[in-house]
C-alpha cells in the first residue's frame, strides 16, 4: 500500500463531550499516540498524564499532542504537572469540560 495508503475514515462524535472524554497514561508509543490523536480529531477529548514518560519521552509527546490539538483547532490545558486536557474547541461549548475542570479544582 505504500507510505500515502488509504486514510482512516474517522467518524465525528456526538454528545456531551464529558461523556466522550478519554483518560490515558501515556507510554512512548508513537502508534498509540497516532490512534489517540484520530479520536481527538473524531470529538473525544483527552485526559493525558505523562507521568511514565521520562522527561524527553514526555516533552516529545505534549508537543505532538499540543500539535494536533492546535491543528484541530482546539486548547491545551494543563491540569496538573503530568496531566493535560486537549479538546477541540467545539467540545468546550456545551460546558461539560468547563464543569470536569471545576470538579477537579475542588478535590
Amino acid at each position: 500500500m505504500g507510505l500515502f495508503g488509504r486514510k482512516k475514515e474517522v467518524k465525528e462524535e456526538k454528545g456531551l463531550a464529558s461523556e466522550r472524554l478519554i483518560m490515558e497514561q501515556l507510554e512512548d508509543d508513537d502508534e498509540a499516540a497516532a490512534e489517540l490523536v484520530d479520536k481527538l480529531q473524531a470529538n473525544h477529548p483527552l485526559v493525558l498524564n505523562f507521568e511514565k514518560l521520562d522527561l524527553m519521552g514526555a516533552n516529545k509527546l505534549l508537543a505532538f499532542f499540543t500539535g494536533a490539538s492546535y491543528a484541530s483547532h482546539g486548547r491545551t490545558i494543563k491540569i496538573n504537572e503530568t496531566t493535560y486536557l486537549f479538546a477541540k474547541e467545539e467540545d468546550f461549548e456545551d460546558g461539560s469540560l468547563k464543569e470536569f475542570l471545576d470538579e477537579l479544582d475542588e478535590d
